[in-house]
């Protein structure tokens, strides 16, 4: 979400839906879940499967095009994995991971917290995980919570970013300040811009460095595809 002038039109998509018959036979019974999970499976044709996870890597429900025991293993293996992170970011005082992606030349996977132990996990096609998927992912992580009486943690991420931005020489904008989580930080200068694309980081990315008025450096991302800021 920006504020003040926006900087490009959202371009047009063809919007494609998977077929029901692309599901592979489920071996369990459906849950009040499975709605929820396969309507972020229907939604996003690169999702192979959506995988809803336990503290102790079982798996509560599913929803997948690939056979259920390969979905089911990988949400063990990335509850394993997560549990590794963990420890690792406690060490460096990078505080708790809410999300995690693997990349692959086959297949990407995503983990995604919901609290302190349950995660949904998403496979998707190499090069899929863009933010329409991650939107989706988002979507069905509030509706998982809701119907799980699962509390939003304290360390999950605000990830609506608000920019403003002006007009600048030589580019069409240029960001000014940005609001997260309620703050506003004003940028004292921009560093450099370049133009990216590609996995988690959307479709097309125009890429700012830029310096806050507290001395911190970081880089805005706007991705033209989904009209959205990121920021690393």
């Amino acid at each position: 979400m920006t504020s003040g002038r926006h900087p490009r039109p959202r371009r047009n998509s063809v919007h494609v839906f998977r077929s029901p018959l692309d599901e592979a036979e489920r071996d369990q019974g459906e849950s009040t879940f499975t709605p929820i999970l396969r309507e972020l499976w229907a939604n996003e044709p690169d999702v192979m499967a959506a995988v809803f996870v336990d503290p102790e890597g079982e798996c509560v429900d599913y929803c997948s095009s690939l056979p259920p025991f390969d979905a089911k293993v990988a949400g063990a293996h990335m509850q394993a994995i997560l549990f590794t992170v963990r420890g690792f970011a406690e060490k460096v005082g990078a505080g708790e991971p809410a999300m995690l992606e693997v990349n692959g030349d086959q297949r990407d996977i995503v983990l995604r917290r919901l609290d302190d132990g349950y995660l949904l996990v998403v496979i998707v096609a190499s090069g899929g995980a863009d933010q329409r998927v991650l939107h989706g992912m988002e979507r069905a992580v509030q509706r998982l919570r809701e119907e799980a009486g699962l509390s939003v943690p304290t360390w999950d991420p605000e990830l609506e970013l608000e920019v403003s931005v002006r007009e600048a020489v030589g580019w069409e904008f240029a960001p000014v300040s940005f609001t997260e989580s309620g703050k506003r930080h004003a940028i004292a200068h921009v560093l450099g811009r370049w133009e990216e694309a590609g996995g988690l980081a959307g479709d097309h990315l125009v890429c700012f460095r830029v310096r806050t008025e507290d001395d911190t450096e970081l880089t805005l991302a706007y991705d033209e595809a989904e009209g959205r800021w990121l920021r690393w």
